[in-house]
């Protein structure tokens, strides 16, 4: 199908998307790689009546280092992630996320804000930026805020985003030292979206887990972090049984989403098996070492 009819504009700068949203209010919509809004333009699901372009903006794209961790730029493709390996050093988990998005040209064109902004309940990004208790940074021409990303998303493709504000940044935390991170996905191979993802940061001291984030994405309605999990792991020996014990807990208390893809059941077992890799894959690049 072909999209509605609608208007296009390309501001200059941050300023000029304030106006624009200002003009068009509800009637319009931000774009930056099209990955996520053009495919529902075209099935009609979005019809706005202007689209505009975020493109322009230089401000919003980048990557800067912060006291906290690192604060990335909206319109920051996941390709220009890619290959800074500065950012990728102080977040772990983050590449491997990356490496398993869609294909090479969704990477060159998807943004990090576009992926938030989106929402989609099977996108990778959010679970990896849950579990580096990354926040977002939302500007209007009258004020600005920052959420924690886990209050920011509120539902299937729904965000805590107004209608005159632009999502200018997510800042990611860099873990303690001694953590490591990983994510693990099960794919649904056309849409390379994910029935099943977790992803893990552990900080581990003396072979004994003092830190853990763990998130998941693809199960339920919306990217959560698996707090049962994470209580489990705090504070248990970092050796392959305990770590995998872990991962039973993971489903208790969530409601799997169920479709011609995968029935609620198999995305509970999936879920407990990518927990368990995960968390394991984590640990050992935390610096944990066992014999086989």
């Amino acid at each position: 199908m072909y999209p509605a009819e609608f208007a296009y504009l390309r501001p200059p700068d941050l300023d000029g998307l304030y106006t624009a949203l200002a003009q068009h209010g509800d009637g319009a919509k931000l774009i930056a790689g099209g990955q996520s809004l053009l495919p529902m333009m075209k099935l009609r699901l979005a019809t706005p009546d202007v689209v505009v372009d975020i493109g322009g903006a230089r401000e919003l794209r980048g990557q800067w280092r912060t006291e906290q961790g690192v604060r990335i730029g909206a319109a920051t493709t996941y390709r220009e992630l890619q290959r800074s390996p500065r950012t990728l050093a102080l977040l772990p988990g983050l590449a491997g996320a990356l490496e398993v998005i869609a294909d090479q040209q969704v990477r060159a064109r998807g943004t990090v804000g576009g992926a938030l902004a989106h929402a989609d309940p099977t996108a990778d990004l959010p679970a990896i930026l849950l579990a580096l208790d990354a926040s977002v940074d939302l500007h209007s021409r009258q004020a600005e805020r920052r959420l924690a990303l886990s209050d920011f998303i509120t539902g299937v493709f729904a965000t805590d985003l107004r209608d005159d504000e632009v999502l200018t940044a997510v800042e990611a935390s860099e873990p303690p030292e001694g953590s490591g991170g990983a994510y693990t996905k099960f794919e649904q191979p056309a849409s390379h979206f994910a029935l099943c993802g977790v992803a893990a940061v552990l900080t581990v001291e003396a072979g004994t887990v003092r830190r853990a984030r763990v998130a998941m994405t693809g199960v339920t309605a919306m990217p959560s972090r698996l707090s049962n999990v994470e209580r489990a792991l705090t504070g248990c020996r970092a050796d392959p049984a305990a770590l995998s014990e872990s991962a039973t807990v993971a489903s208790e208390g969530i409601e799997p989403l169920g479709d011609l893809h995968a029935p609620p059941e198999y995305r509970r077992h999936l879920l407990e098996v990518a927990t368990r890799d995960a968390v394991r894959t984590a640990a050992a690049r935390a610096g944990v070492r066992w014999s086989a």
